[in-house]
């Protein structure tokens, strides 16, 4: 099919044809591109970067694409967003594998709308997390059967289909597990320590590696406690300080926005971590 100049044109605005990563807009730009080559159509928002923002976008179309493009100084770099439909239900997408009602940058183009559909607005908020958002649907039930009924009527809102994601989706849901991943890009050094069930004070030495290590990311299974806070020690079992945006402390969460930096010391090994539901974030 041929396109016109003009939708061209605007499909290299939108993102659809854009130039590489390097060349995007300004470096803390949010910016979620729309578009629908069957009938010349794309649009574009931008967001806040740092905190929930919603937009309608200039045309409810029908799309078929979306794509999420990130400066390379945001604030989140795993930050997730949403579209919805014209009964406000969050809209399924498929990129690859990934099969999701949030979508992410990830620098792999643009994520493919499971049904041709009109946007009514466009969510970018930090608190999305990759398949969370149907786990987090899902009201904390009494028995797995009251789990699996409250999954398929999530899907049925959601307009998934696809029965076999039932079961994933329970597991999502009961996932009581907590992993704590320790960090160091630049000498390719990871480490995963995973804790389950986490009720009382729980500690555990580095799985694989003491590092020394730069960052440390938090992930909470969606049945377990939410708010819970995990600390790092070093060799002399001090305390690492960590940094995440404007948040300084020697307790870290998750809150699905992403790694803490070490900030002292910047880079140490670590000798145990620690999970404790007492921990409170810092005044």
């Amino acid at each position: 099919m041929q396109f016109s100049t003009l939708f061209l044109a605007a499909l290299s605005a939108t993102g659809s044809l854009a130039a590489p990563l390097q060349s995007r807009g300004a470096s803390n730009e949010v910016r979620v591109a729309l578009s629908n080559q069957a009938i010349e159509l794309g649009v574009q928002n931008t967001f806040v970067d740092g905190k929930r923002d919603v937009k309608t976008p200039s045309s409810s179309g029908p799309f078929q694409t979306v794509e999420l493009r990130l400066g390379p100084k945001v604030k989140n770099p795993n930050l997730r967003c949403q579209i919805r439909d014209q009964q406000n239900k969050p809209i399924t997408v498929v990129r690859g594998a990934n099969v999701d009602i949030t979508f992410a940058d990830g620098g792999k183009g643009p994520w493919t709308l499971k049904k041709t559909a009109k946007v009514s607005s466009i969510i970018c908020d930090p608190a999305f997390k990759q398949g969370s958002a149907r786990a987090a649907a899902v009201p904390r039930a009494e028995s797995e059967v009251e789990v699996e009924e409250e999954v398929e009527q999530y899907l049925e809102e959601a307009d998934i289909d696809d029965e076999e994601e039932v079961p994933t989706l329970v597991a999502r849901a009961k996932d009581t597990k907590v992993r704590v991943l320790l960090q160091n890009t630049a000498a390719e050094l990871g480490a995963t320590t995973t804790f389950d069930n986490v009720k009382g004070r729980a500690s555990k030495r580095p799985t694989a590696s003491k590092g020394p290590f730069t960052s440390v990311t938090l992930s909470v299974g969606a049945g377990a406690k939410q708010d819970l806070r995990c600390q790092i020690l070093d060799n002399n079992r001090r305390p690492i300080k960590v940094k995440r945006g404007a948040n300084v402390d020697t307790t870290f969460a998750d809150g699905g926005k992403g790694a803490w930096t070490f900030l002292e010391p910047k880079k140490s090994q670590v000798s145990e971590i620690i999970c404790d539901p007492a921990f409170k974030k810092a005044a």
